[in-house]
């Protein structure tokens, strides 16, 4: 039984394990009056790289992008916010800050801005979100030697109703989420109830009071580099809405 369990457990793990990223916030050139910017902020034992052609799209598109990476597993989900996006003015200085977040990254951004506020703040669009949690988390968190490889934010992800994540109450800001509903990974799969996109629910990616919302057929990882994503996020920073029609 261990040794299912532990099998189990790596064949989760495994597309993660080598993606950890060190904490800078990159930007190499300054802010043009009038120019807008987009903060893009990475998932849970990724990087920046993850969203690096979705940030060079939004560059030919016009807009001033900066880039966070983050240590995921060293830090709680307020530390994490509160040490990456605090100067974010100083690299945006007077414009619009719209952001774009990935998995973890949409909940890193929810708990700063239910404590802090940003001026200027534009449009948010949230990539496959664990809005109320993940089963996977759930599962995982259950071992302490995973705990403590992964760190504070896995249990801060499940999704019991007074975890972490389901503490943070509704967002005060405009938003719209975008969910995949394909999934690669049979085994977190099988640990969700309902559609999935391998790694979280299509209803816990959800809030009551988002202003759009968009299904796609992408997995969790991919769903960053899909063609029709762009767009969407593109037409939502313009429009307010995912599809200008």
């Amino acid at each position: 039984m261990k040794k299912t369990y532990s099998l189990f457990i790596l064949m989760i793990l495994f597309p993660y394990v080598f993606l950890c990223s060190d904490q800078k916030l990159s930007q190499k050139t300054k802010i043009a009056d009038h120019q807008e910017c987009v903060v893009l902020i990475h998932g849970f034992l990724r990087s920046s790289n993850h969203l690096k052609n979705l940030s060079n799209f939004l560059i030919e598109k016009g807009y001033y992008v900066v880039s966070i990476d983050y240590e995921s597993t060293s830090m709680s989900i307020p530390e994490i916010a509160d040490s990456n996006l605090s100067n974010l003015e100083d690299f945006c200085k007077n414009q619009k800050i719209h952001f774009v977040t990935h998995s973890l990254g949409g909940i890193i951004l929810r708990s700063y801005l239910k404590r802090n506020q940003i001026k200027h703040l534009g449009k948010i669009v949230m990539l496959s979100p664990p809005n109320k949690g993940s089963e996977v988390s759930d599962f995982l968190s259950k071992f302490k030697f995973i705990n403590l490889i992964l760190g504070p934010v896995l249990s801060q992800l499940k999704t019991d109703q007074d975890s972490y994540v389901n503490s943070l109450g509704l967002p005060n800001f405009q938003f719209g989420v975008i969910m995949g509903n394909l999934t690669i990974d049979p085994i977190s799969s099988y640990l969700i109830p309902g559609d999935d996109d391998g790694k979280v629910s299509i209803e816990n990616s959800k809030l009551e009071n988002m202003n759009d919302f968009l299904l796609v057929e992408r997995t969790h990882n991919f769903i960053v580099d899909a063609p029709e994503v762009k767009e969407a996020i593109l037409n939502y920073f313009k429009f307010g809405k995912f599809k200008n029609e």
